[in-house]
């Protein structure tokens, strides 16, 4: 039984001590490659490798990865710093700052967003899918970072291209870290890593990096906004109180009636004597009842006939109390586009319609 117990115990030990070995091996790699290692400090910092006097190797910068990855996952107060340290490195490496595979001491105040914003000339006969494959970015993030419509461009213009894919933003007035990553689908800790926002604030006109950022769908320069149409009725309608003048296609509601209790008359009025009509005739608001209009335009001395007009009144006695409106078109068929308030007790509603050419000449038109 003791010899069983002994083996168990030595199983034991022998499966976690690869686990044990592999942590222990982890810490000691963040600790050692987390030390400024002419500073003694907690964190790893860039100023080591520009301080030295010998170049950095591309092992250095791989040590840093590995331990900017390792404080991440292990949440390390100093994670943030290396992070940093690392984006700015790698940024100082990729500009072409490099000798022999090594890496030179480079300025610091020299890395700033432009290692992530690239001024590119359009070149003699280059298309935008030239330059979208060459970067490994997309012809619509080049548009939506240039405010362009279309893929065209021109040899000798100017564009910003983001180093990797995502848009390059242009702030504005009251933008912050959050609202930016909130709207164009990032992050802080990405838009402020790799804009290197923690040594500068965001500045009005200044132009960002966005990794992997879109921009919403009413922001694209392409973007033309639904046009809002008002409700229009094809089907025609014949309503019996209007006998044969009722007759209208296309109805289509075109605003509301202030005039005149919402009435037909009182729109007819005011369309004529005060819509800028000043070269006609007024008609008289005296008149009473639509139905009335036609004998009262004649007694008026007002000319009245079956033929329409543009800015005509059109009346009807039909119905009870008559109807009027006003001529705005004639068609080429012979049909006449009319407006008018009320109709078919719409109250307080102007519309426009169309009368066919065969129910024209069931109207009076006093000119």
């Amino acid at each position: 039984m003791t010899k069983n117990k002994n083996n168990f115990h030595l199983n034991t030990i022998k499966g976690v001590l690869p686990y044990a070995i592999t942590a222990i091996l982890t810490l000691a790699l963040v600790f050692v490659g987390s030390l400024d290692k002419k500073n003694a400090s907690a964190n790893v910092s860039l100023d080591s490798f520009v301080d030295s006097e010998d170049n950095v190797s591309r092992d250095q910068i791989a040590e840093l990865y590995i331990v900017a990855d390792l404080s991440d996952t292990l949440g390390l107060a100093s994670a943030s710093d290396v992070a940093s340290n690392y984006v700015i490195a790698t940024a100082m490496y990729d500009s072409g700052q490099t000798s022999a595979g090594k890496l030179e001491k480079p300025s610091l105040t020299d890395v700033d967003t432009r290692e992530w914003v690239i001024e590119y000339t359009v070149q003699e006969g280059e298309s935008m899918d030239d330059i979208a494959s060459r970067y490994g970015i997309t012809t619509d993030q080049i548009r939506w970072s240039n405010g362009l419509k279309t893929t065209a461009v021109e040899a000798g213009k100017v564009l910003y291209l983001p180093k990797e894919p995502g848009i390059i933003y242009v702030v504005k007035s009251g933008d912050t870290v959050e609202s930016i990553a909130e709207k164009y689908g990032s992050n802080v800790d990405e838009i402020t890593i790799f804009n290197d926002l923690d040594t500068k604030p965001l500045a009005e006109g200044q132009h960002i990096y966005i990794k992997d950022g879109s921009l919403p769908e009413k922001e694209r320069p392409e973007y033309v906004a639904p046009v809002i149409r008002r409700p229009t009725y094809t089907t025609t309608y014949s309503y019996t109180y209007l006998g044969d003048t009722s007759e209208r296609l296309g109805i289509e509601v075109i605003g509301y009636n202030y005039y005149g209790g919402g009435q037909c008359v009182g729109y007819a009025t005011w369309y004529r004597n005060v819509s800028g009509l000043s070269n006609l005739r007024p008609v008289s608001a005296t008149w009473g009842n639509a139905r009335n209009w036609a004998a009262a335009a004649r007694a008026a001395g007002f000319v009245v006939n079956n033929t329409p007009e543009v800015n005509a009144v059109f009346q009807t006695p039909a119905g009870v109390y008559g109807h009027v409106g006003v001529v705005v078109g004639i068609n080429a068929d012979g049909s006449i586009v009319v407006q008018e308030a009320n109709y078919n007790y719409r109250v307080g509603r102007i519309t426009r319609a169309t009368i066919p050419a065969s129910a024209v000449g069931n109207f009076n038109y006093i000119h």
